[in-house]
């Protein structure tokens, strides 16, 4: 009787002194504002997984396609934050991997392909109130692209040149104002 005592109090000691976190600063829901001015819909999920540390998932889709002009794309990042203040609030630095899939291009030029990238962003977040957010973030990646380009004027029936190219690309990976919903 003596021992099971011991370890509830024990046990209690523990538990009362281990942090508490806020409950409304756990998990996270986020719409990408200025992404939505180019047709763009990214919505993202971010979960904290230590007082500093949280690890998000984004998704963006366009499907743009007129005469003139394409810009469809779907493309997948998931990553990590670090907070220098705490979880949702202050400044912080991230990490993300990238996959894009893409047909880009105009009436004389189109692009056709994939990408791999792994880039590191900075931003900044802002409580508004105790379940909303905005946040203001920047970044840039390094991506293993293939695509094919080809010329969109060329009939069905005629000679047409494909080429296919790999390279690497230094270019933004993140770019974003973005309204967040905790949970």
């Amino acid at each position: 009787m003596k021992r099971q005592l011991i370890l509830s109090f024990a046990l209690l000691a523990v538990l009362w002194g281990t942090p508490h976190r806020a409950a409304a600063q756990i998990f996270a829901v986020r719409a990408n504002a200025l992404a939505a001015l180019t047709a763009t819909l990214d919505l993202g999920a971010e979960v904290s997984v230590a007082d500093k540390w949280t690890i998000e998932a984004s998704g963006y889709w366009n499907p743009l396609r007129t005469d003139r002009l394409s810009t469809r794309f779907h493309a997948v990042q998931l990553g990590g934050r670090y907070w220098l203040y705490e979880s949702f609030v202050g400044h912080f630095v991230g990490a993300h991997l990238s996959y894009v899939g893409y047909d880009l291009g105009s009436r004389t030029r189109r692009y056709d392909g994939r990408a791999f990238g792994i880039g590191l962003s900075y931003g900044y977040s802002w409580m508004l109130t105790t379940r909303w957010n905005v946040a203001v973030e920047a970044g840039i990646g390094l991506f293993r692209t293939r695509d094919t380009r080809r010329d969109p004027t060329v009939g069905d029936w005629d000679d047409e040149y494909l080429y296919h190219y790999r390279r690497w690309t230094l270019f933004p990976s993140r770019l974003g104002v973005s309204f967040s919903y905790l949970f």
